[in-house]
C-alpha cells in the first residue's frame, strides 16, 4: 500500500444529512487532510470499477470523492480502543445507568407510548429494551455522531486489514443507501464506525431493518423517534427476540476455578440450567428453565459478579458484540421500567 504521511487536519464542521432530490451529490470531508488522496491505491479503483460493473455506480462521482478523501487516523485509534473492551464493566456502565439516563429514558417512554405498545403488538419485542437500546447508544437521539461516514468507512474498508472486509461491505451498502435515499455524499453524519441515527444502525441493518414506522413515506432515523423504535424492535426480532422472556438471571458459583473456562464463553447458551447445578453455578433469583451462558463482570477492582444469560442476552449482543454493553442495556432497561411504573 502507498505510504501515506499524516498532516493538519481540518475540521468543516458539517452536520446532519441530506434527503433532498434523488441524485446523489458529491461533497467532500477534508476533516483529516494527508499526502495522498485514496484514489491513488489500487484496491480503491478497483472497488470503484466492482461499484460500476454490479450497480451501475457513477464512475465519475466515485472517483471524485475517493481522489478528495483521505485517512482518518482518529477512526483507526478509536477502533482499536473501544471502551466495551477496555473498560471495566462497573466503570463502562456508569454513564449508561446514571439518574440522567434513567429520567430521560421515562420521558422518552411516555411521548412515545403510542409507537412502543404498538412495536409490542407488532414485534413482541418488551417495550424498555428499545427505549433502553436507544438510551445507550445516542442518549435518546441527542448524540448521533458527527464524522462524514464516506471518509470513515472508507478508512476503515482501506486501512484497517483486520476488519476491511467487513467494512468494504458497509461503505457499498451505504453507497446504495446514499442513492436510494437522494443523500449527499460526504454530508451524511454519524459515529467513527458509520453507524446512523438515533439507532446507530450499520448501512446494511439500516437498508435490511429499518422502518417507516410513522408512515411519512421515508425513514429518518435522525428525525423521527418513531422510525427508530419500530426499527429497533424490527432488529431484534430478526435476531430471534423471546417476548416477556428474561434476559439475565444472577447467580451464585461455588468454586469459580471449575467454571473458569466457561465464562463469557460464545455468544449462545451453553447448557441446560440443571446442568449448571451440577457444576456448582446457581440461580439465585428468578429461576427459569432452559439454557443459558454463564457471564461474569467486574462490579468492582476486587469484585466479579455472575449471571446466567438466556437467548436474550444474546440478541442484545447481535446489536453489539459486548458483554458489558448488553449488561449496560438490561440494567437501563430495568431502571426505566421501575420509574416508569411507580
Amino acid at each position: 500500500m502507498i505510504s501515506r504521511i499524516l498532516t493538519l487536519g481540518l475540521m468543516l464542521g458539517l452536520y446532519g444529512c441530506s434527503t433532498a432530490g434523488s441524485k446523489v451529490e458529491a461533497q467532500p470531508a477534508l476533516d483529516s487532510v494527508e499526502a495522498v488522496p485514496y484514489i491513488q491505491l489500487p484496491e480503491v479503483r478497483q472497488f470503484i470499477g466492482d461499484m460500476e460493473a454490479k450497480h451501475h455506480y457513477d464512475r465519475s462521482l466515485l472517483t471524485y470523492m475517493f481522489s478528495n478523501t483521505y485517512k482518518r487516523e482518529q477512526v483507526i485509534t478509536k477502533s482499536d480502543n473501544q471502551p466495551e473492551v477496555l473498560v471495566p464493566y462497573h466503570k463502562y456502565r456508569a454513564n449508561f445507568i446514571a439518574p440522567s439516563r434513567v429520567k430521560q429514558g421515562v420521558v422518552f417512554a411516555k411521548r412515545n407510548k403510542q409507537w412502543l405498545d404498538q412495536a409490542e403488538k407488532d414485534y413482541g419485542v418488551d417495550w424498555q429494551i428499545i427505549v433502553a437500546l436507544i438510551g445507550v447508544e445516542t442518549a435518546y437521539g441527542k448524540v448521533t455522531g458527527n464524522r462524514d461516514v464516506f471518509t470513515s468507512l472508507t478508512t476503515l474498508s482501506f486501512d484497517y486489514p483486520r476488519r476491511g472486509a467487513y467494512f468494504q461491505s458497509e461503505l457499498e451498502a451505504y453507497l446504495l443507501l446514499a442513492r436510494n435515499q437522494g443523500w449527499q455524499l460526504g454530508k451524511t453524519k454519524g459515529s467513527y464506525s458509520g453507524a446512523l441515527g438515533m439507532v446507530q444502525f450499520m448501512p446494511s441493518n439500516y437498508m435490511k431493518l429499518s422502518v417507516d414506522y410513522d408512515r411519512d413515506g421515508r425513514v429518518d432515523l435522525w428525525g423521527s423517534e418513531a422510525d427508530a423504535i419500530g426499527s429497533i424492535a424490527n432488529y431484534l426480532k430478526h435476531h430471534g427476540w423471546q417476548y416477556l422472556k428474561p434476559a439475565a438471571i444472577t447467580a451464585r458459583v461455588d468454586s469459580k476455578e471449575s467454571v473458569d473456562e466457561l465464562v463469557n464463553k460464545g455468544r449462545k447458551p451453553l447448557y441446560e440450567m440443571s446442568e449448571w447445578s451440577e457444576k456448582g453455578v446457581w440461580a439465585t433469583t428468578g429461576y427459569t428453565p432452559g439454557k443459558a451462558g454463564l457471564i461474569g463482570l467486574r462490579e468492582s477492582e476486587s469484585q466479579v459478579d455472575y449471571w446466567l444469560a438466556f437467548e436474550n442476552f444474546f440478541t442484545i449482543m447481535d446489536y453489539n458484540p459486548s458483554r458489558r454493553y448488553a449488561m449496560s442495556v438490561l440494567e437501563l432497561a430495568n431502571r426505566i421500567k421501575q420509574h416508569a411504573d411507580s
